[in-house]
């Protein structure tokens, strides 16, 4: 699994103008948690956390964390988003332990396309990611789901997944990953369809109101 550099500050001030500045200045402000060291304030360039975060791993990329010369291995546990104007604005780190195993969620990417959707079929993608527990080197990128050989009607679950070696998925083993369903969907149950009128028996019921 590839691995990124970055060096990360410690910041002792938590207030709003802090943040800002740090915000302001090309950092972003976050916090890395450790087992032995529990939890320190710090922040990161972000240009560089963007970067890796563009990777092929993204989220779930190997750092080796630079710290006042103290190297730390983590990953990337959580993060603060303003959706307006589409930047981060604050991150959680994680430490981790190359021999100890640890919870995280990778994307799940859908490969072929099902005999099904030839037949007037559609895709029916229902779980876009799963969690998984494994030693942080044996991460996967992502887990491949080959729908390729799926009639109309045909699902997979969770339990159907090919996974790497050491790598286990916690969802539950009978949720539907994806399948493929019928594009046209049956009428729906109602009253009778009644036949409209004669137009002499519609002539002659306005009539009588008259």
């Amino acid at each position: 699994m590839a691995e990124a550099m970055l060096n990360a500050n410690p910041r002792e001030e938590r207030t709003r103008s802090s943040l800002r500045q740090i915000r302001e200045q090309g950092g972003i402000p976050g916090v890395l948690y450790g087992k032995q060291t529990g939890s320190m304030a710090i922040s990161v360039d972000a240009k560089e956390l963007k970067k890796i975060l563009g990777s092929v791993n993204g989220r779930n990329t190997l750092i080796n964390m630079n710290v006042n010369g103290a190297k730390r291995t983590v990953i990337v546990k959580s993060l603060q988003m303003d959706h307006l104007h589409r930047g981060i604005q604050h991150v959680d780190f994680q430490e981790v332990s190359e021999n100890t195993k640890i919870r995280t969620v990778v994307p799940v990417h859908l490969v072929g396309t099902p005999i099904g959707v030839t037949h007037g079929g559609i895709i029916q993608h229902d779980l876009r990611s799963v969690e998984v527990e494994c030693l942080p080197s044996q991460i996967p990128n992502h887990i491949e789901v080959d729908i390729s050989n799926l009639e109309i009607g045909d699902a997979l679950s969770v339990s159907d997944l090919n996974l790497p070696p050491g790598v286990k998925v916690l969802d539950h083993p009978h949720t539907t990953v994806v399948g493929v369903a019928n594009a046209k969907a049956p009428e729906p149950a109602g009253q009778p369809e009644v036949a409209p009128e004669p137009a002499a028996e519609a002539q002659a019921k306005t009539s009588e109101k008259e």
